[in-house]
């Protein structure tokens, strides 16, 4: 019987784990920069939440300039925003680094949102689906749902602020098997280079090639 695809998220955070809802960006062009206004608005104006100018790189020469350097606070910036599932990136090691030095408003970590497969065209589902594509990765539905089938796009890693991983319930994450085709995919999505963690399947006969065998002349084992 093949090993399970999800097990139960632990205790610490970590690679793998499963969000149900998490924000993920796109900052589109002209970049446009939200600053509070220094001026008061009448009562007789019913507004919700802090006014805001928006502002255009480029285009607007404010005073104070803009502070776009690595350094300090930086601006505000507007960005595109949707809510995903999510897997989480950042290695378990960094999240608990950041966790002990707290001001965890001021780290960040990755996540890699999960969308839905009924959502593509059934073609490009079939793709996903297959693993023929280096952009995505399929997994299957979670064990609490029935047939929704997912895909994970990494051409939408972003960052968040850590405080947004506080207190934010997850059930699931991905089974060491699957972890380790996850990076599989991912290793490929940014190489472009298939990276092995198991025997090869040869293309023509459809045996599978032990890892030991050496490969245009460079063998597995370096003392060999």
């Amino acid at each position: 019987m093949p090993p399970s695809f999800y097990e139960k998220a632990g205790s610490l955070l970590s690679p793998g784990d499963i969000f149900e809802r998490l924000p993920y960006i796109r900052v589109p062009k002209p970049l446009r920069i939200a600053r509070k206004v220094r001026f008061s608005v009448s009562r007789k104006f019913p507004l919700q939440g802090e006014l805001r100018e928006i502002l255009e790189l480029d285009k607007h020469e404010p005073d104070p300039p803009f502070n776009l350097e690595p350094m300090g606070e930086g601006e505000e910036l507007l960005a595109n925003g949707k809510m995903a599932k999510a897997i989480f990136l950042t290695w378990g090691s960094e999240v608990e680094q950041d966790e002990r030095h707290g001001d965890l408003h001021k780290k960040e970590w990755l996540i890699a949102p999960v969308f839905s497969l009924a959502r593509c065209p059934a073609e490009s589902a079939a793709i996903i689906r297959n693993g023929k594509s280096p952009r995505f990765f399929p997994i299957p539905h979670l064990p609490s749902e029935a047939g929704l089938d997912y895909y994970v796009d990494f051409r939408r890693i972003c960052s968040l602020a850590a405080s947004h991983f506080q207190q934010l319930p997850r059930q699931w994450r991905l089974s060491p098997v699957a972890l380790n085709d996850f990076y599989n995919q991912l290793l490929w999505f940014f190489t472009r280079k298939k990276i092995f963690f198991g025997p090869v399947e040869c293309n023509k006969c459809g045996n599978s090639v032990d890892l030991g065998v050496v490969f245009e002349g460079q063998p597995i084992n370096p003392d060999e």
